[in-house]
């Protein structure tokens, strides 16, 4: 579609999808936008937290946690926010101290760590977010409308967006075009940024990939809060020779939730009975009386991720004018670590921060370079992560062995642990981990076990 004219500079702002970063994104351009328009197929006004997960967002019933670092460039977004989601029945927690954590085969120790965490649904954080966004005054929603193409004007590598088509979703007649000075693509793993790039004669960004391969299953169960005692959360890492693992976390309102996972043929049932015993393998036996007296809440979902994918937007040296990709559009790691809530917030805030400088570059360029710095850590650490489970190819198992080798020096010593946990909820820098005490417990302690086998 082409359009003669562009519209005036920074009249009206266009984000397709309204998940976590969609809705941050949206918060963001309202401060430099005259007008914002949220697109999203599902339908989404009026839903309450309790309406459970939509089909837009089918990781919505797995484990979702509002790390330190998320909550920070939340609070910058939405003052106020935690407050609220705490007094709505979101649940706080210290990750270093109030949770049991075990990390290939080694527990760490129960530790202060400066990591507070807000636990809750995805579909209550979400909830939580729309109700703040849908009341600026200059958003609007349209929910149940989905993008067709871009609308450009030029050709050959040339042509800058000037809008969006849309139509009724879900098989919907008729459609309408919505002209914009910029456009956000905020649709997730399943962004069409890419396809709409190249038909517009641009190339698509180069990517990098993490095969991961890992099934999740999700189940909401009603316990206690001391359910585990003072704690609100057990996570069990998977281990070469055993690719599996869980998480049970308190969530909103009295209910915690079962995430199990599975790497290669190693998959968590959907059954009843099976799902439990899938846990039983992994999980300690007080844990395991709890939730077979629990009372579920809902049915089990079950969720596959085969690989992260990062989009490196920065490399490329042509893009068009009024275009942007957010969240896990542009970069989406391993679920287990727990990065994408705090990714799809800093970016949200960088933009911001791009929209705010009188920069010579275009806002593209610019956006995109800021967020490969933001994305690099969280990318390498999951990966070193990963590869800490696989066998194949030299890189995968040295960077795998310093990996395993680290896991066992955090066992022993609280310090190391902390810095850890630090690391990988963004709270701290990896830079934490280089520091000479905690890499001669590294160096000193026994090289960990070659790995047996991990399923493909």
């Amino acid at each position: 579609m082409r359009r003669s004219e562009p519209p005036a500079a920074r009249d009206h702002a266009v984000v397709l999808g309204a998940g976590i970063a969609g809705l941050c994104t949206a918060a963001v351009l309202t401060r430099h936008f005259a007008r914002v328009t949220l697109v999203e197929r599902d339908r989404v006004k009026g839903r309450r937290a309790d309406g459970g997960a939509r089909r837009g967002v089918p990781q919505s019933p797995h484990i979702h946690t509002v790390l330190a670092h998320a909550a920070q460039q939340m609070e910058r977004l939405f003052p106020g926010l935690i407050e609220q989601c705490l007094a709505h029945g979101a649940v706080s927690a210290e990750l270093g101290s109030q949770s049991r954590i075990t990390y290939h085969g080694h527990t760490l120790p129960q530790t202060f760590a400066g990591i507070d965490a807000i636990m809750a649904s995805r579909p209550f954080l979400e909830a939580e977010l729309r109700e703040r966004v849908l009341r600026l005054p200059s958003l609007s929603l349209r929910d149940g409308a989905e993008a067709t193409g871009l609308v450009t004007d030029g050709a050959g590598g040339e042509a800058a967006v000037r809008g969006v088509g849309l139509h009724p979703g879900r098989g919907g007649a008729g459609g309408e075009v919505l002209e914009a000075d910029l456009v956000v693509d905020a649709m997730g793993r399943g962004a069409r940024s890419g396809a709409w790039l190249e038909e517009m004669g641009y190339r698509r960004a180069p990517e990098e990939r993490t095969r991961i391969n890992v099934t999740y299953a999700s189940r909401h169960f009603a316990l206690p809060p001391d359910a585990l005692g003072a704690d609100r959360a057990l996570m069990i890492g998977a281990t070469p020779s055993r690719p599996r693992g869980m998480v049970l976390a308190a969530q909103e309102n009295g209910s915690w939730v079962v995430s199990l996972h599975g790497y290669g043929n190693v998959r968590p049932p959907e059954g009843d009975g099976e799902f439990l015993d899938f846990a039983a393998a992994i999980a300690p036996p007080d844990v395991m009386g709890e939730l077979r007296r629990a009372e579920p809440l809902d049915p089990i979902a079950v969720y596959r991720f085969p690989c992260g994918v990062r989009r490196r937007y920065d490399r490329l040296k042509r893009f068009p004018d009024g275009l942007l990709a957010i969240g896990d559009a542009l970069c989406s790691v391993n679920p287990v670590y727990g990065a994408g809530i705090s990714l799809a917030a800093r970016e949200a805030v960088l933009l911001g921060e791009c929209l705010a400088e009188d920069g010579t570059r275009p806002l593209a360029r610019r956006f995109f370079a800021s967020v490969h710095d933001a994305t690099r850590a969280a990318w390498w650490l999951s990966k070193i992560g990963d590869y800490s489970l696989m066998q194949d190819g030299f890189s995968a198992r040295l960077l795998g062995s310093s990996f395993r080798r680290l896991m066992a020096a955090a066992a022993q010593d609280p310090d190391t642990a902390s810095a850890l946990l630090r690391s990988l909820a963004f709270v701290g820098s990896p830079l934490e981990l280089a520091r000479p005490r905690i890499l001669r417990r590294m160096l000193h302690h026994p090289t960990p076990p070659r790995p047996e086998a991990t399923a493909k």
